[in-house]
């Protein structure tokens, strides 16, 4: 398996940093000072799209009235203000992953639609962007997941052809990107498990970290211990 599989690409929103319900409760709190409801539903119907088409999701859900840049002001003011209180946690696992993959030499990066400076901030709080020497932001690419530009990119920058790459994503949008890039792609559900469609695109699906790392290290060909 060591010849097959070389490199990493990790989502990081949901699979790296736990930020989904930072991002959800301060939408919820800034949609409301607009007289609007952003719903648990719709929210998961829009994790890991590119910003675009977030807005417009909201955009249509709310009508054309709503007032979207004065709401994402609020948004990203709520949510600083959120981390600057309590911090960006890490999900369960990854810096055991993370310096694993270090000590073996096996490159990785990340693929996210969250800006590069975002993520850049986010990644800094949580306390693991000194791993991570490629990050392929949304900003970066023309076309965001589910096209599987932004994969393609990473596997790119990390020089290893995409299907030599193991992706981990939490989203359905996520898994069929990773997929149409043709990287063996492991699911670990974040905020809303897999429809029919999305078991049909991803190889593998785990319920943490903690869990897939041993079937990772596996597909590299070490033990990870």
């Amino acid at each position: 398996m060591r010849n097959k599989f070389s490199g990493i690409v990790f989502d990081m929103d949901g699979v790296l940093i736990d930020s989904e319900p930072i991002v959800k409760t301060s939408g919820q709190a800034a949609a409301r000072l607009f007289g609007a409801e952003l719903s648990d539903d719709l929210y998961n119907n829009l994790i890991g799209l590119p910003a675009k088409e977030v807005e417009n999701g909201l955009q249509q859900a709310f009508g054309a009235a709503f007032p979207m840049q004065e709401f994402r002001n609020e948004l990203e003011i709520l949510w600083h203000e959120h981390v600057q209180a309590h911090g960006m946690p890490i999900k369960p696992g990854i810096e055991h992953v993370l310096e694993t993959l270090r000590e073996n030499a096996i490159p990785f990066a990340i693929a996210t639609s969250t800006p590069t400076e975002r993520a850049q901030f986010s990644l800094t709080t949580a306390g693991i962007h000194h791993h991570f020497d490629v990050i392929v932001g949304g900003d970066q690419v023309s076309s965001g997941k589910p096209a599987p530009d932004i994969f393609l990119a990473a596997a790119e920058k990390i020089q290893i052809q995409p299907t030599s790459c193991i992706a981990f994503e939490d989203s359905a949008v996520g898994v069929k990107a990773a997929s149409s890039a043709g990287m063996y792609t492991i699911m670990i559900p974040d905020q809303k498990p897999p429809d029919d469609a999305t078991k049909a695109r991803f190889s593998e699906m785990f319920s943490s970290m903690p869990a897939a790392s041993p079937r990772l290290f596996e597909l590299l060909g070490f033990s990870g211990t």
